[in-house]
């Protein structure tokens, strides 16, 4: 049914009201000679409205002059028609069907990229590689296998795991899944000893294979064997060695010291703002009224908005717009408890940033010097209990 209507709208037709008192021996005669009528519809006792081709209707008269029938067009459709109604303004069409031309053209190409699922790796870093293997805006979406691209930016980026690549439209989409960094692993068929992660004083041991060197209490330094793999063999010069394992919790410290400030500075916008415009045409760039900016403090904000049809549809074309925000300086002055503050709290804010989070803060020291300059700080120690132990293999570096 649908394929049928395109074709009649390809081909044309015309809808026609037809008045008179033989009105069904008009549809039999048009039947009989292979005039196509549809959707016909009765309006009144002596009236109807029916569709008809271009080729029917001119074939029309001779049925109607012998039914007595008047023949009246309502509406005509179809691409005939169209064609027929801009004939006369060829410039109008050709400018149209290069238009389209272009336009077809635009979304053969790659226009913009977009890089989801990274949160270490710099989205600056996958793209700059995609453009040393050729992947870049403007590209042809055809010569792209997606694959191979993939597997290229796993290969060539160490810090990621997974990538997915896909065209839409004309957007290139890189999901990326980023590596997780474990800690080397000895298997358990390897003989190895398990040694201090970093100094600390040993709260507990718990030894499931291996000889243990050390006990509750110890003071142990970075490097040193906490349980050996090698265990003496009773009443010979020998050692058997095995998989060391167990659990070493120790006491550790963490420190951080940091300068008080009492006299600070703080922005305040004044409101004015400056914008300077840059238009997109392809892969060039033209400013439009550039102007220098004359603040002395600002923060610069950049809106890239590029031209859309939907979502993955992305043109060529757009602006960059750069827009400048006037800020103020103002000095002042924080009394000594709150200057106390805002140091400890940077002071916990790089301590925690070094723990472990599977860390236990078991007590926290503040202490306030001033050094031989005047200068005021804040040391901030942290100590706390984690495990330190860390396989090694046995002669292993």
């Amino acid at each position: 049914m649908l394929l049928l209507r395109l074709w009649n709208y390809i081909k044309g037709y015309v809808i026609i009201i037809v008045e008179g008192y033989f009105l069904e021996k008009f549809v039999n005669i048009c039947t009989k000679r292979q005039i196509y009528l549809w959707d016909i519809r009765k309006l009144k006792n002596s009236k109807i409205s029916l569709k008809i081709s271009i080729k029917g209707f001119k074939h029309l008269r001779p049925v109607a002059r012998k039914t007595r029938c008047r023949v009246r067009i309502v509406e005509k459709r179809g691409l005939p028609f169209i064609v027929s109604r801009y004939k006369e303004r060829k410039t109008f069409v050709l400018g149209l069907a290069v238009f389209v031309v272009l336009f077809y053209i635009m979304l053969s190409f790659v226009w913009t990229i977009e890089i989801t699922g990274n949160e270490n790796v710099e989205t600056q870093v996958i793209i700059d590689y995609l453009d040393k293997i050729g992947i870049r805006p403007g590209i042809l979406k055809y010569r792209i296998n997606t694959e191979k691209v993939a597997n290229n930016v796993v290969i060539g980026i160490n810090q990621l795991s997974w990538v997915s690549v896909t065209v839409k439209g004309t957007k290139l989409k890189v999901n990326v899944a980023e590596r997780t960094e474990v800690p080397e692993i000895v298997p358990k068929d390897i003989p190895c000893d398990v040694v201090a992660a970093k100094d600390g004083v040993i709260e507990s041991l718990i030894v499931k294979d291996g000889y243990s060197l050390v006990k509750e209490g110890d003071t142990v330094k970075e490097g040193d064997v906490l349980i050996s793999g090698s265990i003496p063999i009773l009443n010979e010069d020998s050692f058997r060695t095995v998989h060391a394992m167990g659990e070493v919790m120790a006491r550790t410290w963490y420190e951080s010291r940091q300068q008080i400030h009492l006299n600070v500075k703080e922005k305040i916008k004044t409101g004015n703002t400056k914008n300077n415009v840059t238009f997109l045409f392809f892969k060039k760039t033209i400013p439009f009224f550039h102007k220098k900016v004359s603040y002395e403090e600002y923060d610069k904000e950049e809106i890239k908005k590029q031209l859309s049809i939907g979502e993955n549809l992305v043109l060529p074309f757009g602006i960059i717009v750069e827009r400048y925000h006037e800020n103020r300086v103002v000095e002042g002055k924080v009394s000594i408890e709150e200057a106390k503050e805002a140091a400890i709290d940077a002071a916990y804010e790089e301590i925690l940033s070094l723990m472990p989070e599977d860390s236990q803060i078991k007590d926290t020291r503040i202490d306030f010097f001033e050094d031989s300059n005047g200068i005021m700080y804040a040391n901030v120690i942290i100590e706390c209990i984690e495990n330190i132990g860390i396989t090694k293999k046995i002669g292993g570096n």
